[in-house]
């Protein structure tokens, strides 16, 4: 295919995740030097588990700066999921979490110990909290990683995190909008539909979005249909809930992620490159392809389709300035520090808090 002619202005839409290595493999140098994405995702793999903190701290700071040195910006996003439980992905000393569920009434502390020692690790961006509400038992996917199954607790949970986090430095992320708490089957494998009527979904699903979309800069979808909102689309490709609920209808100016793209929920709609058009159209700002799911070079050629428009003049070029002029705001409020080794005390302490 043909090289992007301005990979720094296409690839704001995009966040990559590496590659399973602690260094930067050829196959992510070339990527991120050809797409020059916004962000870049670390998952376990990139964490050298079973080497002392000092050895793995140090490689992790290589595999930062290789990266950064690709990509190209002086200020890029650094994302991890880190909610603990069964999502988190940092080697010892690094605290480890238990499910969210165990600590939502200590939330506000946790938030800001996750935030100090995330911000050790030079990562700037935590995919969470998870705002979503455990209403359905059947869920195979949320359960324990949501705080509660009542919203309005699940709001405060998420607000109390979210404050923690963002005052250490680094930024959060409400997950998965418009909730994907009440869903029987597993968004990796194939596609949820969240049956709630819409008042239903006014009074619980929506409840945490609608309480904190001021005060995050970023919102993650949900690959869910929702029918009772738009019943052709998920959630990731939906003007109306995207464009229509979380931004006119709650205000959230700040910008919108998709999960992965690699998640059989949508993989299918994404193997045609236009899709990522329709995504941007929708309501989303950025898109995520992960390796873990996707192959990652799969960005290319949808980056490729996002040039056509801007190109070509289009009507929806206009909707991309704007949705770039986001991104470049959380570029420019991101902070970029590099690793550090935390102290055993301080170490000792955030382990306690979690106990």
């Amino acid at each position: 295919m043909t090289a992007l002619r301005d990979p720094r202005r296409t690839g704001l839409h995009f966040w990559i995740g590496l590659q399973k290595s602690p260094d930067l493999t050829e196959h992510d140098r070339r990527l991120l030097g050809e797409l020059s994405p916004a962000g870049i995702v670390l998952f376990r793999e990139n964490f050298a588990h079973g080497e002392p903190y000092d050895v793995w701290l140090e490689r992790l700071a290589g595999l930062l700066e290789a990266a950064r040195h690709a990509v190209g910006r002086e200020r890029i996003l650094v994302a991890v999921d880190h909610e603990g439980g069964r999502v988190q992905r940092t080697p010892p000393p690094i605290t480890a979490l238990p499910a969210a569920r165990r600590w939502a009434d200590r939330a506000g502390e946790v938030g800001r110990l996750v935030g100090r020692e995330l911000a050790s690790l030079g990562v700037n961006v935590d995919f969470a909290p998870v705002v979503d509400v455990d209403s359905n038992p059947q869920n195979p996917i949320i359960g324990d990683r949501a705080f509660a199954r009542d919203a309005e607790r699940v709001a405060a949970c998420g607000g109390a995190f979210l404050r923690g986090l963002q005052d250490e430095g680094v930024l959060g992320c409400l997950k998965h909008f418009p909730g994907h708490g009440d869903t029987t089957v597993d968004s990796h494998l194939e596609l949820p539909t969240v049956t709630a009527d819409r008042d239903t979904l006014r009074a619980r699903e929506l409840v945490p979005f609608r309480r904190l979309a001021a005060h995050a800069r970023l919102v993650m979808t949900a690959h869910v249909l929702v029918p009772a909102v738009d019943p052709e689309a998920p959630a990731t490709l939906s003007a109306p809930l995207l464009r229509g609920i979380l931004r006119e209808e709650m205000g959230f100016a700040g910008v919108v992620v998709s999960d992965d793209l690699g998640m059989k929920a949508v993989s299918p709609l994404f193997a045609d490159p236009r899709t990522a058009v329709d995504a941007l159209m929708a309501g989303c700002d950025q898109l995520l392809l992960c390796a873990h799911l996707a192959d990652t070079a799969a960005a290319l050629p949808m980056a490729a389709a996002v040039e056509r428009v801007l190109g070509a003049g289009a009507p929806e070029a206009v909707s991309l300035d704007r949705s770039a002029v986001r991104v470049e705001a959380l570029l420019q409020e991101s902070l970029q520090r590099p690793p550090r080794a935390l102290s055993d005390t301080e170490l000792a302490a955030h382990a306690a808090v979690v106990v």
